[in-house]
């Protein structure tokens, strides 16, 4: 029995503890790349243990192969890290440790010089093509709010036109337009524009849709449970056969035609109108589909209503939902409704994506069931006439080398690990399938009691975070020689039309039993980050947000006193290794934010935040959490990373701030009067004209490589938009007159890193913690 260079790549793993090139070569990220030996020592170890996986990142060793998987009788797939006897044809599942004979086609030609691509150390991801699944064309179907001006109704016309001409000609099309009403428009129908017209107060089962429609429907008395099909649908059409009325259509839209009184909203069945859109979708035989909902304002009417007609009733805030008071009345009805909505999307293999562009709250807070467990995005901006909205939506339909759009539908995800773990679930854009056995955990963590998952949409940035508990037996601890193995399979519908599946293997060594310490050189403190940042999001659906930063400081303390090197009660000699110098300030930056802190933002931002955080790969996670900041000079405009702090912003340079959602572009006092009169348009002033491009150069190269497209701001001294940059920013210096502070008027109540950093050490040397 031969192990295929299963020890020379384990021990590379833990000796290099790269997690960049871990990162490349299998999309992953853990918390400690050796894991603890018990479950008390991973208690101890305070941060849990925990994988951050990209199941759609581009890898560049990632290999294709067009036949299917070898398995072993637990489900396992075969790996590099299989042990191969070339006598006897079989190989030896490092999961459940079992024998599998190998087929005839892998033992007539398997030797030690010509191995599978699946058995190279190399290939620990490949992807299988599944050519035997049959391809299926994407379905796009576009529900469209018409209670907003007209102007914003072009921009989602010409954006959405854009886009149909990168589509490819087989591509199914359906269009749906509400207000009070609901209108299903007969794409397929060239000689005028018709459609079928729903009242939005009212309910309609989906038997009721189809009869109302004139869909012939089989199997729907079916005593089996068969979903019914609809056998020929005029709503939704080939792009090839609908592209003229679908234009027709689009160009002929107008806004709401009724008159709205001056004490209430606009009727808008937004509700129903999913309810419409989706029983359409549930009813064909195509497997992935997505729905784009773009939406002006709250649903006011029918079914999943937040916000009653009169003005005088304001939208929930987050006050009103800690007192319980009447503002908040049509929240947990309207929750319950999205949820049971989203549950049919993730039958019916449905994409929910939601373009909320409006300046007040249009209920996402309530709706963000229905995109964050189907894989859907949820953009919130202010307007659909920005360049956010019409690039952000050009963006999700850029294709890939070989021409295939960016995205994967009908995901889902499964897991496959050693006996020596346990799974409490994942956080992220996912739902449980609630498939249960002996490895998972009682103790729930976001999505669990499972060992797969539904993950609906992908993409190269779709990011879940998976937490594990360490199942040791009794009074006996894992040996540190010993690996865990950990299986990721992801099926998921191609762009392409073809059904793929990804897997991913790796293995993790325990620690020294008898230390601790042994755990500090596979510290990943930038995963460790985000895991906890996802709990911490996690564990604000139900505590308050003071509760969840108190617990964020707790757990900071608890691990700094653990792993630091000090000297008891006394904080000079505080010493942080390299692998933890970081966390501290990560989490500094983490309590100031939007994800947990909800001072100053409206529930629906924090929905969008939140789920943003729980979607997004670790480089983006961390921009967000700990905004990039670089400094432009006259001497030398080449960009240079900066301190995050109040003193970076000096009278003579340019500074860009990436937020994630926002990129801020701040002139320094001097810089900026001299734009003001006109000095960088002078040819003696070439390096003023060069300070001034060169960030706008960068901030181009920020935007065109994220989606969503962030904010373009341009800000400076004294200027409304400065507080994008001021509200991140380390109050280093807060004196009452900022007279060490060149950019001025600077007044926070938030304690300095500084500040922070001290109290911190103090906590963490005293005697008792």
């Amino acid at each position: 029995v031969r192990c295929v260079q299963e020890t020379e790549k384990e021990q590379h793993q833990v000796n290099s503890m790269d997690f960049f090139a871990l990162e490349d070569q299998d999309a992953i990220r853990f918390s400690w790349n050796i894991l603890p030996s018990s479950k008390h020592m991973a208690q101890k170890a305070v941060v849990p243990v925990g994988a951050l996986y990209t199941p759609m990142k581009d890898l560049a060793n990632l290999a294709l192969v067009e036949y299917e998987p070898l398995k072993c009788k637990c489900q396992t797939i075969l790996n590099p890290y299989c042990q191969i006897n070339y006598q006897n044809k079989s190989w030896l599942c490092p999961i459940c440790n079992q024998f599998n004979a190998f087929p005839g086609h892998y033992a007539e030609y398997i030797s030690e010089n010509n191995l599978p691509a699946e058995l190279l150390p190399e290939y620990s991801t490949i992807e299988y093509i599944q050519t035997e699944q049959p391809t299926q064309p994407n379905i796009f179907l576009f529900l469209i709010d018409k209670c907003m001006p007209q102007e914003e109704l072009d921009a989602i016309r010409d954006s959405i036109l854009q886009i149909i001409n990168l589509l490819s000609p087989d591509t199914l099309i359906g269009l749906i337009t509400f207000d009070r009403f609901v209108f299903v428009h007969e794409v397929g129908f060239a000689d005028c524009n018709k459609s079928y017209a729903f009242k939005g107060n009212r309910d309609y089962t989906s038997q009721q849709i189809y009869e109302m429609l004139g869909l012939h429907v089989t199997g729907k008395h079916d005593p089996r449970g068969v979903v019914p099909q609809i056998t020929s649908n005029k709503f939704i059409q080939p792009l090839s056969q609908c592209e003229n009325s679908l234009t027709n259509i689009l160009q002929d839209l107008q806004p709401d035609p009724w008159i709205v009184p001056n004490d209430q909203r606009q009727q808008r069945a937004t509700g129903n109108a999913l309810n419409i859109a989706l029983s359409l979708l549930e009813a064909t035989s195509h497997s992935g589909s997505r729905l784009f909902l773009f939406v002006h304002g709250p649903c006011t009417i029918g079914q999943g209503i937040v916000v009653g007609l009169k003005l005088e009733e304001t939208i929930r805030s987050y006050l009103d939902l800690q007192k319980e008071n009447d503002n908040c009345k049509y929240s947990k009805s309207a929750k319950t409704y999205y949820s049971s909505l989203a549950q049919r999307a993730i039958k019916a293999q449905v994409i929910i994506d939601i373009f909320g562009f409006t300046v007040d709250q249009f209920g996402l807070l309530e709706m963000k069931s229905i995109n964050e467990q189907t894989g859907g995005y949820a953009l919130l901006q202010e307007s659909f006439s920005s360049p956010m909205f019409k690039e952000s939506f050009k963006k999700l339909f850029e294709r890939d080398d070989n021409g295939d759009l960016r995205m994967g539908f009908a995901a889902k995800l499964q897991l496959h690990f050693s006996k020596e773990l346990h799974i409490h679930g994942a956080i992220g854009l996912c739902n449980s399938l609630k498939t249960t056995g002996p490895q998972v955990s009682e103790h729930v963590i976001g999505e669990g009691m499972t060992t797969s998952w539904y993950l609906g949409g992908l993409d190269k940035c779709s990011t879940l975070a998976f937490y594990f508990d360490i199942n040791n037996p009794p009074n006996q601890n894992i040996p540190n020689n010993k690996g865990a193995y950990i299986q990721f399979k992801t099926t998921y519908k191609h762009a392409s039309g073809k059904t793929r599946l990804r897997v991913t293997t790796v293995v993790k060594k325990f620690s020294n039993p008898d230390n601790i310490y042994s755990l500090i050189p596979g510290f990943d403190q930038e995963a460790a980050c985000i895991l906890m940042a996802r709990l911490a999001i996690f564990k604000a659906k139900k505590e308050e947000s003071l509760d969840v930063i108190k617990w964020l400081d707790r757990s900071l303390i608890r691990i700094v006193a653990k792993f630091a090197d000090y000297q008891k009660d006394d904080p000079n000699s505080f010493r942080l290794t390299k692998e933890f110098n970081l966390y501290p300030q990560f989490m500094y930056h983490l309590r100031r934010g939007n994800f947990v802190n909800t001072f100053g933002v409206s529930p629906d931002e924090s929905a969008y935040f939140r789920g943003t955080l729980c979607r997004e790969n670790a480089t983006n996670s961390l921009v967000m959490i700990q905004p990039a900041l670089l400094q432009y000079k006259l001497e030398d405009p080449t960009p240079s990373p900066v301190h995050l702090d109040i003193d970076s912003l000096q009278n003579n340079v340019v500074l860009l701030l990436d937020t994630y959602f926002n990129v801020i572009i701040w002139h320094g006092n001097h810089i900026w009067q001299w734009k003001e009169q006109g000095y960088h348009e002078l040819p003696e002033y070439e390096n003023l004209k060069t300070l001034l491009d060169q960030p706008q150069e960068d901030a181009k190269l920020i935007m065109e490589d994220r989606f969503p497209v962030p904010r373009l701001v341009i800000t400076w001294p004294g200027h409304g938009l400065e507080r994008f940059l001021k509200s991140r920013v380390n109050p280093s210096k807060t004196d009452a007159n900022n007279t060490t502070v060149q950019s001025g008027n600077y007044i926070t109540d938030d304690a300095s890193l500084k500040l922070f950093m001290d109290h911190l050490v103090k906590l963490a040397v005293q005697s008792v913690n």
